[in-house]
This record gives structure tokens, sequence and C-alpha cells, in this order.
């Protein structure tokens, strides 16, 4: 009798906790679908938002432009804080707007959610992070100029990882939140943003009058194929 007790109470604990257990995963499975749900109407959200606001974003000037993205912004992080975007200037009637992981690799996932939810709007194309550029490329902010002819760049590898230093002209007394983040989108029209966020683990940037042994920098042109060689390389498997 004892023992038929024991057993009971030993198979009774056992079904609690068991039932405990797939308690826990079910809840946890439902947060997770909640969540999935949440985000992709926020999502639907932000384009039906975009769609009814579009013309905003098409006759905006120089004067308008950094006002009018922050309402974009604004929206866009009601999805996922710290993403960014860029609009371009219409050509042949159409208008590219470029949703960026802004560096982040854990943002890289919504985006191409984001993107492929994107309906069909007249006038617009809807590009998934900053593509390499295609023509030469020169980005100038208020007192920063980064021009890719002119900069260098050193690797430094370890193990499998690949870290870049790049050297530019007249960055040394500037502004150092302003030259990384200026500096990133340099290497996102260089590179490509995925080739610059998954296959480069950090870029330091430094002012070329710093540079110890010149004649051993590498010029910026020659950084895809270095970067493109060294990550088929090592991670090939």
């Amino acid at each position: 009798m004892k023992q038929t007790l024991r057993s009971l109470l030993f198979l009774s604990g056992f079904c609690l906790l068991s039932c405990s257990h797939e308690q826990v995963d079910r809840t946890a499975e439902d947060q997770t679908t909640l969540y999935k749900r949440a985000r992709s109407q926020s999502v639907k959200d932000f384009w039906g938002w975009f769609q009814r606001k579009k013309q905003l974003f098409e006759t905006m000037d120089d004067s308008t432009r950094d006002e009018r993205l922050n309402m974009v912004l604004e929206h866009l992080h009601l999805v996922s804080e710290g993403l960014a975007i860029e609009v371009s200037k219409e050509f042949h009637g159409v208008r590219d707007i470029i949703i960026s992981a802004d560096g982040d690799k854990n943002k890289s996932l919504i985006v191409k959610e984001i993107v492929s939810e994107a309906p069909k709007i007249p006038g617009w194309t809807v590009t998934a992070f900053r593509q390499k550029a295609k023509d030469e490329f020169l980005l100038r902010y208020r007192h920063l100029e980064f021009d890719p002819a002119k900069m260098f760049f050193h690797s430094v590898v370890s193990h499998d990882s690949l870290d870049i230093i790049v050297y530019s002209d007249s960055i040394k007394y500037k502004n150092q939140d302003e030259v990384i983040k200026y500096g990133l989108i340099t290497m996102d029209n260089v590179l490509g943003e995925c080739v610059a966020t998954l296959k480069v683990r950090t870029f330091d940037f430094r002012d070329i009058s710093d540079a110890e042994n010149k004649d051993e920098l590498q010029k910026m042109n020659k950084l895809p194929e270095f970067v493109d060689s060294f990550y088929a390389k090592n991670h090939s498997k």
C-alpha cells in the first residue's frame, strides 16, 4: 500500500512538473506568436502611413529634407528602433527609399521583413540596405569630407575575423561621433552595407597624419576585393 501510494505521488509530481513545463513552453510560443503578429502589423501601419504621406517626400527640398526624413524615422522606429532611411532624388520619375540597419547586424532580419512587406507605390522603389556605389562616391557633411579616392586602409586579422583601420584626411580634430557615423556610411557605399556589416567586424577611423607606415597602407579602391578574398578564404566551409 505504501509502495502504491509512493508511486502515485511520484506520478502525480511528474505530471505536475511535465504539465508545468508544457504550460511554460506554450506560453512562450504564444508570446512569440503575438510578438510576430504585432510586428507584422506595425510594418503594415508604417507602409500605410508612408503611402498616405508620400507626396510630402516627393516635394521636399534641401530646406525641408531633414524635417521630413525625421518624420519617416519617427514612424519607422515604431517598428524597430535604430534603423535608418535614405531617400534618393527623383530619377526618370522614380525615387528610391532605402531601409538600413545602420551597421547593426541584429537588425538585418527586420530590414528584410520591412522591405518584403512593402506595397507597390507608384513612383517609388524600396531597397534593403545601402548599396555599393556604382560611380565615384564623395560624402560631405558640414565640415566633414570622406573621399574614397583619397582614403587608405590597413587590415588587422584575428583568426577568422577582420578589422579595418580607415585613414582619411582632416578628421583628427573633428567630432568623433560624426566621424564614426559618416565614416561608416562611406564604408557602406564602398562595400555595400551587407558586406560592411557582416564581413568586417569593426572599422576604426584615423587621420592620415597618424599613420606610422604609410607605405604599407592600401588604397581604398582595393578594399572590396580584399574583403571578399579574406571572407572566401576564412569562411568557405
